[in-house]
C-alpha cells in the first residue's frame, strides 16, 4: 500500500512534502505556516473531527530553544503547538515574534495637559521641572 509523500496547502495551494527537516511529523505548511486541524489529542493521530484551518497566531520558545509555533482553528479556536521545522519560511516566523511587540500589552495615556498659566503677552507655558536638591 503507498502512502502520499507530500500535500497540497489548502490555503496557499503549494505542494508540501511530508518529509520536514526537524520534525517527525509534518503538520504545517513550511511557505505560510498555515496547518489543518487534523489531530485530536497527539500529532498524527489525524483523529479530529474539526478539519477548519489552523492559523498560526504566534511563537514561543520551548526547552534547548526550540521554536513553536502556536495554531488557532479557525473553525473550533482550538489551540495547537506545532514544532517549527527546518524549512519554514524565517522571515514569517520573525514576523511572528514580532507581532507583540506591535501591541502595546498596557495602552498608553495621553500626555497629562498642563494647568494654564498666565505668560508674557497672554502665552500660556508649561510650568519647569524643579531640580532635586543635593
Amino acid at each position: 500500500m503507498a502512502f502520499a509523500r507530500s500535500f497540497s496547502c489548502e490555503h496557499c495551494g503549494v505542494e508540501v512534502s511530508l518529509d520536514a527537516p526537524g520534525t517527525t511529523h509534518r503538520n504545517h505548511c513550511p511557505s505560510c505556516l498555515w496547518s489543518r486541524h487534523l489531530d485530536r489529542n497527539v500529532p498524527g493521530d489525524r483523529k479530529a473531527d474539526c478539519s477548519g484551518g489552523m492559523e498560526p497566531i504566534a511563537v514561543t520558545v520551548r526547552g534547548e530553544g526550540r521554536w513553536v509555533l502556536i495554531h488557532r482553528c479557525t473553525n473550533c479556536g482550538r489551540l495547537r503547538l506545532n514544532k517549527t521545522a527546518g524549512d519554514d519560511n524565517v522571515l514569517l516566523l520573525m514576523r511572528l515574534a514580532a507581532l507583540p511587540l506591535t501591541m502595546p500589552f498596557i495602552p498608553f495615556a495621553a500626555e497629562p495637559v498642563a494647568e494654564p498659566m498666565a505668560g508674557v503677552n497672554g502665552v500660556t507655558r508649561k510650568p519647569r521641572a524643579r531640580k532635586a536638591k543635593t
